[in-house]
């Protein structure tokens, strides 16, 4: 049950992506957080709220929900911060730091085909996440390294929480109180961030359709994510959560006519015979 969670959570994901990158709309990180913000709040709370969820949680699932906010909530600021075609290759190896922290704390271990697939599966992604080499312009390299993997760091360790988290209670509930969290984080950087306050930005409809809609579909993911965590490893779920790259590369060659390199072919087939590996070994 859990494979097939993070396969749709990987999907929906993918996307989202895909609508975003189609909205094209250069929006400041927080403006990004607002709308995600505003999405999950009039649309994904109450959703959750009418299928049911538990209110009378803990206080440490209330602070693994802040981290897992706070760390999704940071990335849009890390992704501004660098080109993002240099960091991606880093930021999108954030299984091995979930990996490395279950394997750590909750003592996980996948049998050595499971290994097999998971290493095919970050390898691919990896792979897939690369750009043309005209796309890039080397400057600084130790900055945008470093920052790629603080973004591997905050997606890898959002991801771990959300393991933590659904050890003790559902998918749902636990997504919910990250909903809910996004609140506090959002005021926070409204104070500090006052040169992220471009609202002008917002103008372009047709392009904000798509960001928004594509943004609605990443939010959603996440509880599908979270009930792969739920019922399985995060050894496991991470990679194939990773997955979302290769929904992502294959939906914008169909629908933005998005040519691939030799490399991010090969990188989508070690991705599918990856994901073929782990669901046969589950």
């Amino acid at each position: 049950m859990w494979f097939i969670f993070a396969f749709i959570g990987a999907f929906i994901t993918g996307i989202g992506q895909v609508l975003v990158k189609r909205g094209q709309v250069k929006l400041t990180p927080l403006l990004d957080n607002f709308i995600a913000m505003i999405i999950v709040n009039l649309i994904l709370v109450p959703f959750l709220w009418i299928w049911g969820v538990d209110i009378n949680v803990g206080i440490d699932i209330i602070l693994y929900a802040l981290i897992a906010a706070t760390m999704y909530a940071i990335f849009y600021y890390i992704i501004s911060v660098g080109d993002i075609s240099l960091m991606i290759s880093l930021i999108n190896a954030f299984p091995v730091v979930t990996i490395f922290l279950a394997i750590s704390f909750l003592h996980e271990w996948p049998n050595l085909y499971q290994w097999i697939g998971i290493i095919l599966v970050v390898f691919g992604t990896i792979l897939i996440s690369r750009e043309k080499e005209e796309k890039k312009i080397v400057k600084n390299r130790k900055r945008w390294m470093l920052w790629g993997l603080f973004g591997a760091f905050t997606i890898g360790t959002a991801e771990f929480v959300t393991k933590l988290a659904t050890n003790k209670v559902d998918g749902f509930t636990f997504t919910f109180f990250v909903y809910i969290m996004y609140i506090p984080i959002l005021i926070i950087f409204m104070v500090y961030d006052k040169a992220g306050r471009k609202l002008h930005l917002l103008k372009s409809k047709a392009s904000l359709i798509y960001t928004v809609i594509g943004i609605f579909f990443i939010e959603l993911g996440l509880i599908a994510i979270a009930l792969a965590y739920q019922y399985g490893l995060a050894s496991l779920v991470s990679p194939i959560v990773a997955s979302h790259l290769l929904i992502t590369a294959i939906l914008a060659v169909i629908f933005l006519k998005e040519k691939l390199l030799n490399i991010q072919k090969l990188g989508i087939v070690f991705t599918l015979i990856g994901l073929i590996i782990i669901g046969m070994m589950t």
